[in-house]
Order: C-alpha cells, then structure tokens, then sequence
C-alpha cells in the first residue's frame, strides 16, 4: 500500500467508481462471481441501488479508499422476514494490488461488529473452495465451514465449488 487507507460508508456518489473498480476485479481474479464485464448494470441502476443501501437499516456496504481510488469493497444485507432478520449474508473483495494487507480483516471486523450491534446473530457467506487465502480470512474471523455447493461457479466452461461458511455472533 501507498497511502492511508480510510474505511467508510459507500455512498450514491460512488457509484461511477464502484462499476470501474468491479470491472477491475473482475478481471484479476476468478474468485468472483463475474469477469471483466462487471455486473450488467448501469451507472444509474448502480446509484438508486446505493442510495437504497444508504436508507436500509438493514444493509451496509463498506468501501476501503487509498487517495481516490476504491481497493476494497465489502457489504452486509439482512432479509426482511421477522424469522430471518437475524441473519446476514456478506460478501468482501480487494484489488489484487492489495491482497495479503489485512484490508479484508479490518473491513470484514467492523463489518461484523456493526452487524451484531444491529442485532445479527448468524452471517453467512459462500467463497470458491480452492480460494485458499479468503477461506484462512474468514476462518481468522471465526466462520466455519457448514456446506459445498460443487457446481457453483462455471468459468469457461469448467465448474468450481464454493463453500457456505457461517459464523455465529
């Protein structure tokens, strides 16, 4: 890392850099669950979908900056069914630039900490099994391993399993 990082709140206005750094990522890695292309939205589509997370009490997303550049992303949704709201599903990336920083560790730790203090007591997340340094993260963090979906990435035409990791708050 060059700079200081600073871990903030992603906002509606972040929306143009958000749509480059995934198409960034995408492109680094398949540990994703896109290429390239990033996701099929469009800078529009992106802002209401940030301005949403800004309103919901039951979502975050966390955006990791070193001077105006994105490293790092990481966010927290909640169903809205009373039998699930202590639930949350999460979901993390780092530029490739970055790996191996501690950003995902110090992002995913407020990430949870802010979570529980929203009264989630279960998170979950699914991870490509043979992504070796993100599993050694979350397990660092407490998850555990509770599942294997074999079949859930197809990149060029080959099938890659994901694990279904949980921790309990």
């Amino acid at each position: 890392m060059s700079g200081e990082l600073t871990i903030r709140p992603a906002h509606s206005e972040d929306a143009a850099a958000i749509l480059a750094y995934l198409r960034q990522i995408g492109a680094e890695s398949d540990n994703l669950t896109f290429g390239p292309e990033g996701l099929p939205i469009t800078e529009e589509q992106e802002r209401q979908y940030l301005r949403q997370v800004e309103n919901d009490p039951d979502a975050l997303m966390l955006v990791a900056q070193e001077a105006d550049e994105i490293v790092a992303l990481c966010g927290l949704s909640r169903p809205r069914r009373p039998r699930m709201s202590h639930r949350a599903q999460i979901d993390a990336s780092v530029r490739k630039s970055h790996w191996n920083h501690g950003i995902a560790t110090r992002m995913l730790t407020e990430l949870l900490e802010t979570g529980v203090r929203a009264g989630v007591t279960a998170f979950t997340l699914e991870v490509r099994a043979d992504n070796a340094a993100a599993v050694h993260v979350y397990e660092k963090l407490g998850f555990r391993t509770v599942g294997r979906l074999e079949r859930f990435f197809r990149i060029n035409g080959q099938y890659h399993a994901a694990l279904l990791m949980e921790l309990d708050a």
